[in-house]
């Protein structure tokens, strides 16, 4: 009849230890200990330690030693999802770091560029440093945004239209939403969202480059 136990002296190294039931844990020797062996215990996606509570049957071998068999972690079911779950997650992070490093490359240069371009321009005067701070305003809304939605996306909650985030990026948030994307994993996968982000980045580069001949402090 299947018991329960708690697993004492554990020799990791070499794979066994002994099993004492529940009821006997406060009576003095080891008459009531069983032997187990990890070979017994079934598998829960961690290997056992000291303390662990076990479910487990026993039986005596043809020496007459008690043996703990079919053993199996009481919450068995918790430790296999729990690990199935970090297993995947690796997985995901791998393939996301594997298959996003070049879309990755490109947006950080493009972002770098950005930032200089504008530091640049104010301390050059190219443009009035209204430019500079209408950027910098936009760019923290556009951030914040994409943020909201980041946390909306992982809670289940109400999500911000993609329509709006790209209006805060063609409004000069775009260097805002772009930090975003990479410092939030956010947006960067779907290609829909990514054709339409690059859509206003080059309609805003294009306004302002129209705009700087009409807005650029006299020499």
């Amino acid at each position: 009849m299947p018991q329960l136990g708690r697993i004492e002296q554990w020799n990791d190294g070499k794979g066994y230890g002994f099993v004492r039931p529940l009821q006997s844990q406060a009576s003095a020797g080891d008459t009531a200990r069983a032997f187990v062996h990890i070979k017994a215990i079934a598998r829960a996606g961690r290997r056992p330690a000291e303390g662990d509570l076990v479910r487990y049957d026993s039986e005596r071998d043809a020496r007459g030693r008690l043996n703990a068999v079919n053993v199996a972690f009481v919450n068995a079911t918790a430790m296999r999802a729990c690990a199935q779950r970090r297993t995947e997650a690796k997985a995901a992070a791998r393939e996301r770091r594997g298959s996003a490093a070049p879309i990755d490359y490109v947006q950080r240069f493009v972002l770098a560029c950005a930032l200089i371009a504008l530091a640049a321009g104010s301390v050059l005067e190219l443009w009035p440093p209204a430019v500079t701070l209408a950027y910098a305003a936009m760019g923290a809304v556009s951030f914040f945004a994409y943020a909201i939605d980041k946390k909306a996306a992982d809670t289940g909650q109400w999500r911000t239209r993609e329509s709006t985030l790209h209006a805060f990026d063609l409004l000069c948030g775009w260097p805002g939403g772009l930090l975003a994307q990479q410092a939030l994993r956010h947006k960067t996968r779907k290609a829909s969202f990514q054709a339409g982000f690059w859509i206003t980045v080059a309609l805003n580069c294009a306004a302002v480059y129209w705009l700087l001949p009409r807005i650029a402090p006299a020499s």
